[in-house]
């Protein structure tokens, strides 16, 4: 089981995986996410990359040894920090979906020296110009990814992330995500930190200084984190592309991996 071990004060202990080979392309996932998340996405990328995807702190195989409870982006991103160092990668194409989407904006805004280049997926920047999902919605998703959950519960926390036509006729792919979720549970606590520590993340002014290549990707229906988001990110952010996968929802990579990547590769080609 490959890890990496960072110092003090956290000594924590990433785990990672990685495939293809070429420019390294760090990808950081959500707010519950592993490193399968990544699943059909991840090996068409990696034939042309070298893909290099970590479980978060407090998530999955990753350990530490001493935890203040810290969930904010800006703490996420500095184990992307860690990461890319102790595997000694000078610079790097990041890629975050989500919750990672926020942690891979702090780690541009922090390390812009590092960045090859920046892809935010079904994210925002925070802060009161984000668009906010439907009433409802957020605690739909958190109240279905607790271990506790009814089974109606976690059916109605799917539906938050997929379009409904993937939920209606292409079942496998819901059943693939919900598997590897119910192998990694959180905690209500883990799953509270993570929260408060979204709710403060606010760069909705320091992307419009980003200068590093930007693509910023979304599904068309995605109703947890809505592609309004995508679209007044790249507008504020300096040259930015913005990709809309459509049909699809929050998961859109996994709903569309083809078409996700397509998207991706071509901007990943020009840098």
């Amino acid at each position: 089981m490959p890890t990496l071990n960072g110092g003090s004060p956290d000594k924590i202990e990433i785990y990672y995986e990685e495939e293809g080979a070429g420019e390294p392309l760090v990808m950081i996932g959500g707010f519950t996410a592993t490193v399968e998340v990544w699943g059909k996405l991840r090996p068409l990328l990696a034939e042309k990359y070298r893909v290099i995807m970590a479980d978060n702190r407090g998530s999955g195989r990753t350990r530490l040894g001493n935890d203040d409870g810290d969930r904010a982006p800006k703490r996420f991103a500095g184990d992307v920090l860690t990461l890319i160092d102790g595997l000694g990668l000078e610079r790097a194409h990041v890629l975050g979906g989500s919750m990672g989407g926020m942690i891979a904006q702090e780690f541009t805004v922090r390390h812009p020296e590092r960045l090859r280049s920046l892809i935010v997926a079904c994210s925002n920047f925070g802060g009161e110009d984000r668009v906010a999902p439907s009433p409802g919605i957020r605690e739909t998703r958190r109240r279905g990814g607790i271990p506790e959950a009814t089974e109606e519960e976690r059916i109605a926390a799917l539906e938050t992330i997929f379009h409904p036509d993937t939920v209606r006729d292409r079942p496998e792919v819901v059943a693939f995500y919900d598997r590897n979720k119910r192998a990694f549970p959180h905690s209500k606590e883990e799953l509270k930190a993570r929260t408060e520590g979204m709710a403060a993340f606010d760069l909705s002014e320091e992307v419009r200084s980003l200068r590093c290549p930007t693509l910023v990707i979304s599904g068309s229906h995605d109703c947890l984190v809505p592609p309004e988001n995508s679209r007044l990110l790249a507008g504020r952010v300096p040259g930015a592309e913005l990709v809309i996968i459509e049909n699809t929802g929050h998961h859109f990579y996994s709903e569309q991996p083809e078409a996700s990547a397509r998207g991706i590769l071509e901007f990943l080609s020009k840098y």
